[in-house]
């Protein structure tokens, strides 16, 4: 993902703003969330470290605001794997097509994923952020539901753990430690992938 810069003072809020969270995604994926400074991402969006500071305030700010932007990114995978589904697509399908979403977007942007977790460099108490971080999980939600209607809450919150901590733990792990023979080399991930998200669905779709 590129910046190009634009000449100082050129910027409309919205424009500024977009631009400085396009700085965000660029530094990261190249250096990393400790690579991030307010300072840097006004210099690649074109603008002075003063005009930045009235959008995000600090960099805790900035980062923040663009964890939320990438849980929202989140869900839209997962909303999307699931209405690629055919018409009449079962609850064990779409609980499925969730998990292929979430591993979708994971290897599309497994930095900008990584930051979403690091709650040391956010602010956890932002509204904005703790909304779009439960709304994210409304894809699993929505699926698991269909799967199993009759279940307790109790045992909903368990499936609903399980199946989320197995694809998480997937790409992180697949992320860490890529050359494992586990997925590696190609097309094994794919392989493990599918059948891990089988595995998952079949537990989940068990008696409560």
């Amino acid at each position: 993902m590129s910046v190009t810069p634009k000449a100082r003072g050129r910027h409309h809020h919205g424009d500024l703003r977009r631009a400085l969270l396009d700085a965000v995604a660029e530094i990261v994926q190249e250096s990393g969330p400790e690579a991030v400074s307010l300072r840097e991402c006004a210099r690649r969006a074109g603008v002075s470290h003063s005009a930045a500071t009235p959008h995000f305030g600090d960099k805790r700010g900035l980062m923040t605001a663009f964890a939320t932007e990438q849980s929202q990114r989140l869900r839209a995978a997962m909303e999307a794997a699931v209405a690629a589904l055919p018409a009449g697509a079962s609850p064990a399908e779409q609980l499925a097509a969730t998990g292929r979403g979430y591993m979708a977007f994971v290897r599309d942007n497994p930095a900008h994923f990584r930051l979403m977790f690091r709650t040391d460099l956010i602010d956890t108490a932002d509204a904005a952020w703790a909304e779009a971080s439960r709304r994210a999980r409304d894809p699993l939600d929505a699926a698991m539901q269909a799967l199993v209607p009759r279940a307790e809450d109790r045992a909903r919150r368990a499936r609903l753990a399980l199946a989320w901590a197995g694809v998480h733990g997937f790409c992180t792990l697949r992320a860490e430690a890529p050359r494992s023979d586990l997925w590696h080399p190609a097309p094994r991930d794919a392989e493990v992938a599918k059948d891990l998200l089988a595995l998952l669905v079949a537990a989940c779709a068990s008696e409560p």
